[in-house]
């Protein structure tokens, strides 16, 4: 953990890790170090504004006040830790203090979706059922997936719509018996489950086009899949 901190130091580059993530991390940490996770980060020089942490289901006030202080952002990963059961990261209350919290997918290992859409919907039913409806809006949660992100990783030209801004896009047809009868395309997008993009932008270049990405043989894709995924459990 010190010769990473150190090594980004050198490059000038953000460091990332997942953390507070389970009560067995705790236990784990205070059994073989003497302290709590975002101690031993802080011992290993990782307490700054160009680190970003996944999950952060377990920090108390204490720790939710440093990392605002010390400019560390939050990756909230709804779907993993209901996967896992292992709590709930508490977005409005770091952010209270003064956190920057974005939305991630985690990895395949327990999130087997991986699709962000989804995961702004459970964010959003998540967050809200924590803390009511006066707290947390669709806007909420669509924000948290995008600018939100962009100020984890330390991109501010990512997750807007503005003139000089990266031109990163994606669009959903609204025309699916899911969305029948919205009103607001916002909120439809996060309340009737939107989970396919028709069409994803990446630096003004199209990389989805009709929900497919072209030159893939999307097929032939999923076959390697299935058997590397077959050969793990072998």
């Amino acid at each position: 953990m010190r010769a990473s901190a150190e090594l980004a130091a050198r490059h000038g580059v953000r460091l990332h890790t997942h953390l507070a993530e389970t009560a067995d991390e705790d236990r784990f940490c205070q059994e073989m170090h003497g302290c709590r996770p975002l101690d031993y980060l802080e011992q290993c020089g990782w307490l700054h504004d160009k680190v970003w942490l996944a999950h952060g289901v377990h920090f108390d006030f204490g720790e939710m006040a440093r990392l605002a202080n010390a400019g560390v952002s939050v990756t909230h990963c709804p779907c993993s830790n209901q996967i896992l059961a292992s709590g709930h990261c508490p977005v409005c209350d770091l952010e209270q203090a003064g956190v920057r919290v974005g939305l991630g997918v985690d990895g395949s290992a327990s999130n087997n979706a991986s699709n962000l859409m989804q995961e702004v919907r459970a964010a959003f039913l998540l967050q809200r059922g924590r803390y009511g409806v006066e707290r947390v809006s669709h806007r909420d949660a669509l924000r948290w997936a995008t600018t939100g992100s962009a100020a984890c990783i330390g991109r501010p030209e990512l997750g807007v719509i503005a003139p000089g801004a990266q031109a990163d896009l994606a669009l959903f047809r609204l025309d699916e018996l899911r969305f029948s009868g919205a009103l607001d395309p916002l909120a439809a997008l996060v309340l009737c489950g939107a989970h396919r993009a028709d069409r994803v932008m990446v630096g003004g270049r199209w990389v989805v086009e009709d929900a497919t990405i072209p030159n893939l043989d999307l097929s032939a894709l999923m076959r390697r899949h299935r058997v590397a995924a077959r050969s793990l459990t072998a």
